[in-house]
């Protein structure tokens, strides 16, 4: 995450409870880790065996599917038996997460994880406005003034001018300016998503 960081990226982590060798220390280990890490968004979820994968089809197997109820199928609920903990706990240690990782404290952790002030204001700012916000984003748009937000979020958005690490892909690059992998012109994207992890707690290894 540091080279991403240094490019001023945000990162948005996805991170799946509920694997069969998960216990109940993954929920703390999985927020520290992301925490440490400076990652600025997270979403958290619960394994979900979706009917027709080979996850659901094992499941069935042993005979661990605990409902057919569809609508519970949402990765926020359990809808199987978890090999090392109780649905009760896997439940809500999804929820524990969620609280844990947008705290106060916990997002200006995080922010402090980025070297210049610059990307730690950024940092505060964006995450903050994701959860801390929700009810009055909610207002802006039913009352239809998202044009008038706009300037905020483009300012929080805007990418912060420290690109001294990033390595030029070739002489071409250096000469026009741009950052590798880009083309004349383009800018590199703000917000980096990241596909749901297996194991959180893996980069700690």
């Amino acid at each position: 995450t540091k080279r991403l960081n240094d490019l001023g990226i945000m990162i948005n982590g996805s991170f799946v409870f509920g694997m069969d060798d998960d216990d109940e220390g993954v929920f703390r280990r999985t927020v520290d880790w992301a925490v440490e890490q400076g990652i600025t968004t997270a979403t958290f979820h619960i394994q979900t065996p979706y009917p027709g994968t080979r996850l659901y089809g094992r499941m069935e197997e042993q005979g661990r599917i605990t409902t057919r109820n569809w609508d519970l199928y949402d990765t926020r609920h359990v809808v199987y038996r978890p090999a090392r903990l109780m649905p009760q706990a896997l439940e809500a240690g999804y929820h524990w997460a969620y609280r844990e990782f947008y705290r106060w404290a916990s997002i200006a952790r995080a922010a402090r994880a980025h070297d210049s002030w610059k990307h730690q204001a950024k940092h505060f700012a964006y995450s903050a406005g994701w959860k801390k916000f929700e009810r009055a984003w909610n207002l802006v748009i039913r009352m239809r003034q998202l044009e008038q937000m706009t300037p905020v979020l483009e300012a929080v958005l805007s990418k912060v001018t420290r690109v001294a690490t990033a390595e030029p892909r070739s002489v071409a690059d250096a000469t026009a300016g741009r950052l590798p992998g880009t083309q004349a012109g383009e800018e590199p994207a703000n917000v980096l998503p990241v596909l749901p992890v297996r194991r959180a707690e893996a980069s700690l290894e």
